[in-house]
């Protein structure tokens, strides 16, 4: 496991102090176990890291209370997605191999997971237990991945988003998440930079150009990059409770983006002035 500044403190403090110091869960009944990541081919890593490393030290600090977490990495297949974004010249990322694909997933959904053992079939994976269940929450990251075929990806999201708890996007996941028909209808925000082209997906979508973040009933989505950390905290926040949400953000040493409503990257890009996006927009 590696080592991160939860581990840190968690050496550092016996368990009863540490206890006694946090806050107790609003919600203790039917909170999300099951965090899920779908990957497509080329990520932004902070799409995934950042609000990965909210629901680590969430559970860290809070699953002796909501019980045993579990993280499932998804992809297409057994290839690993990558952090380099598919520019030309561009060599300059690391690989993220899933922890079970898409077409695993869904054969242990067909058999009410009761057909994963204990390791992957496919030797790239690394599925080390057993899939405890159907996914409570499900992170969309965005990144050049998005512009490239991504219909398997908008496929799955499709078939798992009427079992799903929770279903949250980053960046321009968005698109693949409004591909599958799911913002449709919806309020719903994205990359400002790659604005023009992010809001061309979905059916009568009301994006909301200057939110940091949009919460339409169970389907949160974040502006570009960064607020995927800022949409994890909301989310804890309104799930777990508000003093939960800010003690993991305290544990963490990081200072909450606390208006869903504003993104000062609006003014930045200009998320309706097309002439931003072109070979180098944000992906």
């Amino acid at each position: 496991m590696r080592t991160t500044i939860y581990t840190s403190l968690l050496a550092a403090l016996p368990m009863a102090a540490l206890a006694q110091e946090r806050p107790v869960l609003a919600n203790t009944s039917a909170v999300p176990t099951h965090y899920g990541i779908l990957l497509t081919p080329s990520i932004t890593p902070i799409d995934m890291f950042g609000p990965m490393d909210v629901f680590q030290g969430l559970a860290m600090a809070f699953q002796n209370l909501t019980g045993p977490m579990h993280l499932s990495i998804i992809s297409v297949n057994s290839t690993p997605s990558t952090t380099n974004p598919p520019m030309p010249g561009m060599d300059f990322g690391m690989a993220l191999p899933p922890t079970i694909t898409i077409d695993e997933y869904l054969k242990a959904a067909a058999t009410n997971f009761t057909s994963i053992g204990a390791s992957s079939t496919n030797s790239t994976c690394h599925t080390s237990t057993k899939i405890p269940g159907p996914l409570d929450v499900l992170l969309v990251p965005g990144g050049g991945g998005t512009r490239k075929d991504v219909s398997h990806e908008i496929d799955f999201v499709r078939t798992v988003y009427p079992s799903l708890k929770h279903l949250i996007s980053v960046c321009t996941g968005s698109t693949i998440v409004a591909r599958a028909g799911v913002l449709d209808n919806r309020r719903a925000t994205t990359n400002k930079k790659a604005w023009a082209w992010a809001t061309s997906f979905g059916a009568n979508v009301s994006y909301v150009p200057h939110a940091r973040w949009v919460q339409d009933g169970n389907v949160w989505t974040s502006s570009g990059v960064s607020a995927g950390v800022d949409v994890s905290y909301a989310f804890l926040a309104s799930v777990y409770g508000e003093e939960v949400s800010q003690w993991v953000a305290d544990v963490s040493e990081y200072t909450r983006w606390g208006n869903a409503s504003y993104d000062p990257f609006a003014e930045r890009w200009g998320p309706l002035n097309t002439t931003a996006l072109n070979g180098t927009a944000a992906m």
